[in-house]
C-alpha cells in the first residue's frame, strides 16, 4: 500500500471520527442540562412560569426526546437512501451546518429572548433531529471506501467508539460550561460542530481517487475497470429483504431503546431524588451527575473496540453480540439496586456500557458494513448508505417509542420499573438475533480453518449474514 493510502486513511478515520464526535457531543447537550432547564421553565424572575410543576416539564422533556427520534428516525431511511447517490461528504457537512442553526435556536434563543414556547421548542427539535440524521449512513460510506473487509471488525469497532467520545466530550462540555448559563452549552456545541463542517469538506475525499486505487490494488495483483463497477443505487425494500438486514434492524430496534435511554436520561436519573428499595438513592449535582456518566460511555467505548477485535478472530459478530446483549440482563439488574455509592455507581455503570453500548457500536457500524458489501450484492458499493440508514433508522424508531415511554413508566413506577422494562427489551434483541447465532457458531465449529473465513458468505445457512 503507497504512503499515500496510509496518511489518507489516517486523514479520514480521524476527521470522520471527530465529526461523528462533534454530531453526538451536540445531541448530547440537552440531556445533560434537564434539570436546570426544568428549573428555568418554573422559575418566574425573568419569565412567567413556561410549567406549574415538575411532573409536567419532565413530561414535555420526554416528548422532546420522543420528538428527536421519530424526526432522526425518519431522516435516517431518506438520508441513507440520498447518502447512495450524492457525494456522501457534502451530506454530512450539510448536517453540521444544520445541526449548529438549530441547535443553537433550540437551546439559546429562548434564554436570551425570554421567548418560552411550546411550538416553538417542538419545531427547532424536530428540525434538530431531521439534521443530525445526516451524518452516520454517509460517515459509514465513506469508511467503507477506505477501509475494506481486513480487520473491519477492529477498526469499525475503534471508529464506532466516536459515539461515545462524543457522549464524554458533550458531558464534560455541559460540566465545565454550565456554571456559565445552560444556554452556553447550547451555542458552545453549535460553534463546534460548524468548525467541523468546514473541515470536513476541506480536508477530505469521500473514496480514493482511482488513481491511487488502482496502484494498490495493483500490488495486490487486483483488477479493478472504472467507476461503473460501484454499480447502482438500490431500493430500500430491496435493502431490507438482504440476508440479515431486517434481523438486525428489530434486534437494534430494542437495543437502541436501551442505549439513548441512558444517553437521554442518565445524568438526570442521577440528578434526581429516586427510591431504591426504600432508600433515597441520588440527588447528586447536575456537573457531577454529567461527569459521572461518561463512565458509562468508557464502557462502551470498551465493547466497541475489544468486540471489533474478538469477533474479528472469530470470524463471525452475532454470537459474541448475543453474549454482551445477554450479559446486559445482569448489569442492567445490578446497577438497578447498586445504591448511591459513587465508586461502585461508576463501575457498574462502567459494566452496564460495555454490555450496551459496546454490542449497538457494533451492529450500526462493523455489521452494518458487512450488511452493505455482502457477495449477494456483486460489489455494489452504492448500497452502504441504504442499507446503515435501515438498521439505524429502525433503531431510533424504537429509540423513539422509547422516550415516550420511559416518563410515563417513570413517574407511574419509579425508575427501577424502567430498569426492569430495560431488561425486557435487552431480552428480545438476543431473541431476534438467536437464530443466526447459533448457525453461526455450529459453522465455527465444522469449518474452522487458519485462514480467515469471510464474515458473508451468502445463500447456505454456513454462510455468516452479520
Amino acid at each position: 500500500m503507497s504512503r499515500w493510502r496510509v496518511n489518507q486513511k489516517i486523514l479520514v478515520f480521524a476527521v470522520t471520527f471527530v465529526s461523528y464526535a462533534l454530531y453526538h457531543s451536540a445531541r448530547k447537550a440537552m440531556s445533560g442540562v434537564k434539570s436546570t432547564m426544568t428549573a428555568d421553565w418554573m422559575r418566574n424572575d425573568t419569565h412567567e412560569p413556561f410549567f406549574s410543576n415538575e411532573a409536567d416539564a419532565k413530561s414535555f422533556l420526554g416528548t422532546l426526546d420522543a420528538l428527536f427520534m421519530a424526526a432522526y428516525a425518519a431522516a435516517l431511511f431518506f438520508w441513507g437512501w440520498l447518502g447512495d447517490r450524492l457525494n456522501p461528504k457534502y451530506v454530512i457537512a450539510a448536517g453540521m451546518v444544520g445541526s449548529a442553526i438549530t441547535l443553537a435556536c433550540f437551546g439559546a434563543v429562548p434564554v436570551w429572548f425570554h421567548y418560552y414556547s411550546i411550538p416553538y421548542y417542538i419545531i427547532t427539535y424536530i428540525l434538530f433531529g431531521l439534521v443530525q440524521a445526516c451524518g452516520w449512513p454517509s460517515e459509514v460510506a465513506i469508511m467503507a471506501n477506505w477501509f475494506g473487509a481486513g480487520n473491519r471488525g477492529f477498526i469499525m469497532g475503534m471508529w464506532a467508539a466516536c459515539q461515545p467520545v462524543g457522549n464524554i466530550f458533550g458531558n464534560l462540555l455541559t460540566g465545565i460550561v454550565l456554571p456559565y448559563g445552560y444556554e452556553d452549552t447550547f451555542l458552545l456545541n453549535s460553534i463546534l460542530i460548524a468548525v467541523g463542517a468546514v473541515v470536513v469538506l476541506t480536508a477530505i475525499n469521500e473514496k480514493p481517487s482511482h488513481s491511487h486505487e488502482n496502484e494498490d490494488e495493483e500490488e495486490r495483483g487486483e483488477t479493478h475497470s472504472s467507476e461503473e463497477d460501484e454499480g447502482e443505487p438500490i431500493s430500500m425494500w430491496k435493502a431490507l429483504l438482504l440476508p440479515g438486514v431486517l434481523m438486525y434492524c428489530l434486534c437494534n430496534a430494542c437495543l437502541k431503546l436501551v442505549n439513548y435511554a441512558f444517553f437521554f436520561w442518565l445524568p438526570m436519573y442521577l440528578t434526581e431524588f429516586c427510591v431504591i428499595i426504600h432508600i433515597e438513592a441520588y440527588h447528586w449535582d447536575e456537573a457531577a451527575s454529567d461527569t459521572l456518566s461518561v463512565w458509562y460511555d468508557i464502557g462502551g467505548i470498551i465493547g466497541s473496540v475489544a468486540g471489533g477485535y474478538i469477533s474479528d478472530r472469530m470470524g463471525c459478530r452475532s454470537p459474541l453480540i448475543l453474549a454482551m446483549v445477554g450479559c446486559s440482563l445482569g448489569t442492567l439488574f445490578i446497577y438497578s439496586n447498586v445504591g448511591p455509592h459513587m465508586v461502585m455507581n461508576a463501575l457498574v455503570m462502567t459494566a452496564v456500557g460495555v454490555t450496551v453500548s459496546g454490542p449497538y457500536n457494533l451492529v450500526v457500524g462493523s455489521v452494518s458494513i458487512d450488511l452493505g458489501s455482502q457477495p449477494c450484492l456483486a460489489g455494489n458499493k452504492k448500497a452502504m448508505c441504504t442499507v446503515s440508514g435501515l438498521i439505524d433508522g429502525s433503531g431510533s424508531v424504537g429509540s423513539a417509542l422509547g422516550q415516550f415511554l420511559i416518563p410515563v413508566v417513570q413517574l407511574a413506577f419509579g425508575w427501577q420499573a424502567v430498569f426492569y422494562l430495560f431488561i425486557i427489551l435487552n431480552g428480545l434483541a438476543c431473541i431476534c438475533i438467536l437464530e443466526r447465532a447459533i448457525l453461526d457458531i455450529k459453522g465455527m465449529r465444522r469449518r474452522f480453518r487458519p485462514e480467515a473465513a469471510p464474515l458473508l458468505v451468502g445463500g447456505d445457512e454456513d454462510s455468516h449474514e452479520d
